[in-house]
């Protein structure tokens, strides 16, 4: 067990599917503060619709119920990091329900240099296929590496750590409803906010409860696997003359 590292988990009691993985995250983080998720299908938010009509208008694609949740909930960390935080260069270690520790040894090896470093870091992406661009590539050795991210390479926000700077920057950028808030491609802009991340992650999903956004059937998922290997492919070639 660490009490090194400040920690957020999105979690519910309507999870009840999800309560071992909240445990075995309780077993390692002993500073662990647990932000209550938003479902909009179980929990009242005003002007649902209009948000659901907004993001539309603004990107031609309607939010679902339940990614406007997620942004929500991470909107609250990003908050409460805000009001709690007394050191601008500290990290906040953010997780959501389904979030996997692969290694938190590592994590906790290397969380003060990445501190030193970054406002926002990666602890996992996109299920692992995230890609560092090649000019900022730090070889950590043991086949571990850190670097900037093509920002079209991460998706997801299972395990990610953050300052405040960080906090306030996302915070404006998803001040108007718009995309998921995953999708940073459309937040960041590598000018205004020192980001990085990790490979391989050192955060991953379980992968053995069902997605609380949306339902996925088989064939969706193995279409997804194949955009996933496509898109990785493209960004590996991308990151190379970066």
């Amino acid at each position: 067990m660490t009490n090194s590292i400040s920690t957020y988990i999105i979690f519910s009691d309507q999870e009840q599917a999800r309560m071992g993985q909240l445990q075995k995250i309780q077993e390692y983080f002993s500073d662990l503060t647990i932000i209550n998720a938003i479902f909009p299908n179980k929990t009242r938010v005003p002007f649902l619709q209009s948000l659901i009509n907004k993001a539309k208008e603004r990107t031609g694609k309607a939010l679902l119920v339940n990614e406007i949740g997620v942004l929500m909930s991470h909107r609250k960390v990003w908050h409460e990091i805000i009001q709690k935080a007394t050191d601008p260069n500290k990290h906040y270690l953010v997780l959501e329900s389904d979030s996997k520790v692969n290694n938190g040894e590592l994590i906790e090896k290397y969380y003060k240099h990445i501190e030193s470093k970054f406002d926002l870091f990666f602890w996992g992406a996109w299920n692992g296929n995230a890609t560092i661009r090649r000019s900022t590539k730090i070889e950590l050795g043991k086949g571990l590496e850190i670097g900037e991210p093509m920002i079209k390479s991460i998706y997801g926000a299972y395990g990610y750590s953050i300052n405040t700077k960080g906090a306030r920057y996302m915070l404006k950028k998803t001040s108007k409803i718009a995309y998921p808030v995953d999708l940073y491609k459309h937040y960041i802009n590598h000018n205004e906010l020192k980001v990085g991340v990790i490979k391989p992650e050192q955060i991953g999903t379980w992968l053995t409860t069902d997605s609380n956004i949306r339902v996925e059937s088989k064939i969706t998922l193995l279409k997804r696997y194949l955009v996933i290997k496509i898109f990785n492919c493209r960004n590996k070639i991308h990151a190379y003359f970066c």
